[in-house]
């Protein structure tokens, strides 16, 4: 049995997704959360730590795939997805690809900000990524920014003016 990523319930894991972003903006961090999921199971979490761990570096999808690439390590990595509550930047991203455990994302708001979007044309990013989600729970993850950081949203949705 193969895997099927337009089986996998999106919804579900970006509300586990949600609910890293939930504790960050908690910690007074962004409302940024991600989880990794292989073969339909959870296997890696994480949530923006900047202040706690005082490092540029600690963004959700870095922490997540910390917190997972011991577990992966050895595995096939086709079918494993990482859910992220706001598009990955370019870091993350680069992460993503380069870390070779994860070759499907699902995001929940866009950034428009930051705009990952033509890293894409990369052919290497090509090979790596097959698939690129967007806009999963998108509302309820831009609740989160408009509770904590609303001039942050702004940006985010509209991107530089």
């Amino acid at each position: 049995m193969g895997f099927d990523f337009n089986s996998l319930d999106h919804v579900f894991f970006m509300r586990e997704a949600l609910k890293e972003a939930e504790l960050a903006m908690k910690a007074g961090e962004r409302p940024i959360g991600a989880v990794i999921v292989h073969r339909g199971k959870i296997v890696g979490r994480g949530k923006a730590e900047h202040l706690e761990k005082h490092s540029r570096f600690a963004h959700a999808e870095l922490n997540a795939l910390l917190a997972t690439a011991q577990s992966l390590y050895d595995f096939p990595h086709d079918d494993a997805v990482i859910y992220t509550t706001l598009e990955p930047c370019e870091m993350c991203l680069g992460a993503i690809v380069m870390s070779d455990v994860v070759n499907h994302v699902v995001y929940s708001l866009a950034d428009n900000w930051i705009n990952p979007k033509p890293m894409f044309e990369i052919p290497h990013v090509q090979r790596h990524i097959y698939n690129y989600l967007g806009g999963v729970l998108e509302e309820e993850s831009a609740a989160l920014w408009t509770q904590c950081r609303p001039d942050e949203l702004l940006l985010i949705r509209e991107g530089h003016k």
